[in-house]
């Protein structure tokens, strides 16, 4: 090799890691109360009860979808394709945006660890059926593609949970 030349670098697909969106207590998908997520409907996934209310990107991509004036629900597409939605209590659309402070807008880049929403949990846990935050990645984006869940038990924001390779 000359003292001029370039290197190349082969490319290797590398996997898309994915962070708690806020401090808690990671569940298995198939136990949370709502049949259309513990029976993986839209996706594989799994789901984390919050510890407090504040919850963050789980990684960087554009926001395909936040859900106003609820702010229950934000879905976010990676690089890769892959379309994580995070959807914060079970029939918490029902608020009406109550206990939610929207920080985003659909169609925003985002990067891991932004800031999403704060919930005020005092608020929003006695008038739901559950707090359970699933945590979904969408069927159609994950062809050929494998779901590893790498951390269970109590997690804070920002530490990692699972990769998609």
């Amino acid at each position: 090799m000359g003292l001029f030349s370039k290197k190349t670098k082969v490319s290797t697909t590398s996997a898309l890691e994915i962070f708690a969106p806020v401090d808690g207590k990671l569940i298995d998908l198939t136990s949370v109360q709502d049949e259309m997520f513990a029976e993986k409907m839209m996706g594989d996934g799994l789901a984390i009860v919050p510890a407090n209310g504040t919850f963050v990107s789980p990684i960087d991509g554009e926001l395909v979808t936040v859900f106003k004036p609820s702010g229950h629900a934000y879905g976010i597409k990676a690089s890769n394709g892959v379309e994580v939605l995070i959807h914060i209590g079970l029939d918490t659309v029902a608020l009406g945006g109550e206990g939610f402070d929207i920080k985003v807008s659909q169609g925003n880049k985002i990067k891991k660890g932004e800031a999403l929403v704060n919930v005020d949990l005092a608020v929003v846990t006695p008038k739901v059926p559950s707090i359970e935050t699933p945590i979904i990645f969408m069927t159609e984006s994950m062809t050929g593609k494998t779901l590893t869940i790498v951390k269970t038990g109590e997690v804070k924001a920002g530490e990692l949970i699972a990769t998609i390779a």
